[in-house]
């Protein structure tokens, strides 16, 4: 019985190594932003929505200011809120 505890002890000792042996979230496949082409389409704004703040995107618009288009997304936070994200097309970055 003994050595039957001990076995299970040591095996339990390598779990910690099996429970770390994946890739932090921005590095799995699909949740890099580096991995979306520019110029954004409105499916490729949602996605960068989607990975930059986690939570669900309900609608994706496309508004023109001046020469520059912008991507307005709207998303359903994990808090419940609903919150308004504009990405520049050609950039990629966040319009306040």
């Amino acid at each position: 019985m003994y050595k039957v505890m001990l076995l299970l002890f040591v095996a339990s000792l390598c779990l910690p190594a099996w429970a770390d042996d994946h890739l932090p979230y921005e590095q799995e496949p699909g949740n890099n932003i580096n991995e979306i082409t520019l110029p954004l389409s409105d499916h490729t704004a949602a996605e960068l929505a989607k990975v930059e703040t986690g939570g669900k995107v309900l609608s994706v618009d496309e508004e023109h200011y001046g020469n520059k288009i912008i991507f307005r997304v709207k998303v359903l936070h994990n808090d419940g809120k609903v919150k308004i994200h504009r990405f520049d097309r050609d950039s990629g970055h966040s319009v306040p």
